[in-house]
Order: structure tokens, then C-alpha cells, then sequence
């Protein structure tokens, strides 16, 4: 089953449920026309923007989400519209110095994404349609889990490029696999068990490096330890051309690693939800 929003999904599970919902924000190209008038360069340009900036195909590593008994939640707009991964107010959001809060107002490269002066009610706009539902549903959704099995387990699913764009520290590793959380949040037994898998396949792997934390809803955010959160950064060339957009040969290789952190993550979410029973 899949319950289709406006500008998300909902894939509920196919097997038996576990408290495990996995995240995938950041997958999406899609601008709806709505919000084209909103920006300040032209096509090419802006097909140049979703190439770089897209974790693209990680609801295609996501598929085998519903017939391990998880939940997935997938953004269907493209992040340069509305990043639910940022916080609402630009004030609690770091991204925002660089001009990527909630709302984008630069590009990759620091250049201006959306028109100068871009008004606050236009901004408001775009929370109001995008950010709001979309964060309501995802809180929903934990709050269900949570009822019924008093424990939720999030997978917040990524990719990124092999060399750092302009925005990013440069300095930093890039691994083959970035695992990310809050310590608030953490679930140190997943995170061993991941770096075990990954150990086995002969992958590096990192802590919150280049990219740290993984997502919580506003609500449970460090006050509720009954969320756990783990974040999976997939770097791209493990699936991708990057300088094409298309997948690589070796895509069904990634796809199937990310599957089998994806069963060991279920398998965690179970264990997390007996305890609580």
C-alpha cells in the first residue's frame, strides 16, 4: 500500500510492520511549475543545480523497505523548492549563513538561486505548502509507531558527491559510507552492527563525517529517547556518473548494500519495539 500526497509518499509496509521508517528526502528533481517563477536562473542552469545537488536514486535503494516491514516516507519535490531536512525558522538553521535553510536562496556554488530580494511571504508560502504537511505527516507517522509499538527507529537516506562542493569543508574524508546521528538519538547497537557489515565488504566507513546528524520531528527532537535516529550517506560514485546524472554499473551493487543495512536497521526496530513491549 502507499498513500500519495501532493508533493510526498507514503509506502506502507508489505510484511509484517516494524517501528522502522525510512527518510528519503533528498531524491527528487521534481520543481512544480508553481514555483518556477520563484527562481533566478534559467533552465539549463537549473538543470545544472538538480544534477549536483540531488541524492539521486536513493528511493530506488529505499525499495526493499516495504518487504522488510518498514515504513518509507519520500519527498517528491526537489530540495532546492523545500528542505525538510532543515529547520523551519532560518534562526536555528546553520545551512541558512550559506544560504540553504528551509527555503534555498543560493546555489551550490554560492550563486543566487532564487530572485534577489526574494519576499518573506513567498518564503512563507513555500512553508506553508511544502514544509508544513510534509513535517506533519513525517511526526504522524513516528507518533503512530510509537503508539503501537512504543519505540520508532528513523533511516534518514542519503547520497553525496565524491569531491566537496563549494559549500562544504573540503578537508573532510569522503568515505564510501557516511553514518550520521545525534547523540541524543543514537543507536549504538545499529551503528556496530553497520560498521560490521561494512567491515565485511571491504568499505570505509565514518562517523558524521563529512555530514553529521540524522533527522528527528520537531516534536521528539531531544526530549524523546523512544526515537532512535541513523543517518546512511551513500557516496555516489558507488552508483553513479556524476557528470551524466545516469546510473553506473555498478547501481545494483549499491542497491543491494543498502538493502542489507536496511535489514539489519529492521531487524534492530523489532528488537527496539519487544523491548518496549
Amino acid at each position: 500500500m502507499s498513500a500519495t500526497r501532493a508533493n510526498f509518499d507514503i509506502i506502507e509496509p508489505s510484511a509484517p510492520a516494524v517501528p522502522m521508517v525510512v527518510h528519503v528526502p533528498h531524491g527528487s528533481k521534481h520543481v512544480p511549475p508553481r514555483f518556477l517563477n520563484d527562481f533566478a536562473i534559467d533552465d539549463a542552469e537549473l538543470a545544472t543545480e538538480l544534477r549536483v545537488m540531488t541524492d539521486h536514486f536513493t528511493a530506488h535503494l529505499a525499495h526493499a523497505t516495504p518487504s522488510l516491514g518498514g515504513t518509507t516516507l519520500v519527498n517528491r519535490v526537489a530540495r532546492l523548492v523545500m528542505d525538510p531536512e532543515r529547520f523551519r525558522d532560518d534562526r536555528d538553521e546553520p545551512m541558512a549563513a550559506k544560504g540553504m535553510g528551509a527555503v534555498y536562496l543560493l546555489g551550490h556554488d554560492g550563486s543566487p538561486l532564487r530572485k534577489p530580494g526574494f519576499p518573506a511571504h513567498d518564503r512563507e508560502r513555500v512553508i506553508d505548502e511544502l514544509y508544513v504537511p510534509y513535517h506533519a505527516a513525517l511526526e504522524g507517522l513516528v507518533g503512530r509507531l510509537l503508539n503501537a509499538h512504543g519505540a520508532c527507529l528513523i533511516v534518514d537516506l542519503h547520497s553525496f558527491p565524491r569531491r566537496a562542493l563549494a559549500f562544504e569543508d573540503g578537508s573532510l574524508p569522503r568515505p564510501s559510507i557516511c553514518i550520521g546521528f545525534d547523540d541524543f538519538h543514537v543507536d549504538e547497537t545499529l551503528r556496530d552492527r553497520w560498521v560490521e557489515l561494512l567491515a565485511a565488504r571491504r568499505l570505509d566507513v565514518a562517523f558524521n563525517v563529512p555530514f553529521a546528524g540524522s533527522l528527528v520531528p520537531l516534536g521528539y527532537y531531544r526530549r524523546d529517547t523512544r526515537v532512535r535516529s541513523m543517518m546512511i550517506e551513500v557516496r555516489r560514485d558507488l552508483y553513479m556518473d556524476e557528470e551524466t546524472g545516469e546510473r553506473s554499473a555498478r547501481f545494483d551493487d549499491a542497491r543491494e548494500l543498502v538493502t542489507a543495512m536496511l535489514d539489519v536497521a529492521a531487524k534492530r526496530a523489532r528488537e527496539l519495539g519487544d523491548a518496549r513491549g
